[in-house]
């Protein structure tokens, strides 16, 4: 082997270390700059899910008053449901009559006006049950409200309700400055015949 073929074959040889080290280099910042997408991906799917999961638990509470209001067609149609709005009942205090067997205790008589004022009170606070956390708007939405108004007045047989649930989130709109994390008013709203 001559000298002239030797120092070609060490400059060759050097040149290609130096390249694949670049190489893995440049590889390494475009995974990085990959995997920082998805994980923006996930967190979004994440933000996504909650605000879901906060739409599903308000619809199912409008449901639950609906029912207890199709359950009490005399509290109904004597308008006890009339104006029912949920940031005004106190959840400290337990309705008198408690008109529901709960923790052993046995159910008080009630009329359909206890009835109705009962059913607010559980749809605003909850059933209390030992040991575990307790249902309701105030319970289950972050700021959570709810209201019953009657769509006619006066307020009469046949006379259609409107259910609205109302709940605070956090803005996932990053495209409007000062907006993105600030938290903003959701509701839903069913208009029901009862």
């Amino acid at each position: 082997m001559s000298l002239k073929s030797f120092k070609s074959t060490a400059l060759h040889s050097r040149h290609h270390v130096g390249f694949t080290l670049i190489e893995v280099l440049v590889t390494v910042v475009v995974v990085s700059i990959g995997l920082l997408g998805l994980a923006g991906l996930q967190i979004n799917g994440l933000r996504a899910n909650v605000s879901s999961e906060a739409r599903s638990k308000a619809t199912l509470l409008a449901s639950d008053i609906i029912e207890r209001m199709r359950a009490n067609p005399l509290g109904v149609a004597n308008n006890s449901y009339a104006n029912i709005n949920t940031a005004a009942i106190g959840c400290a205090v337990q309705p008198d009559p408690f008109c529901s067997n709960t923790n052993g205790a046995t159910a008080a008589s009630c009329d359909a006006t206890e009835m109705a004022s009962f059913d607010a009170w559980v749809w605003a606070c909850g059933m209390p049950t030992a040991g575990t956390v307790r249902g309701g708007i105030s319970n289950q939405l972050n700021q959570g409200t709810g209201t019953v108004v009657c769509d006619t007045a006066p307020c009469l047989p046949g006379s259609t309700y409107t259910v609205t649930v109302n709940w605070s989130e956090t803005n996932l709109n990053t495209g409007v400055a000062g907006s993105a994390g600030a938290n903003t008013t959701q509701n839903i709203a069913l208009v029901v015949l009862p």
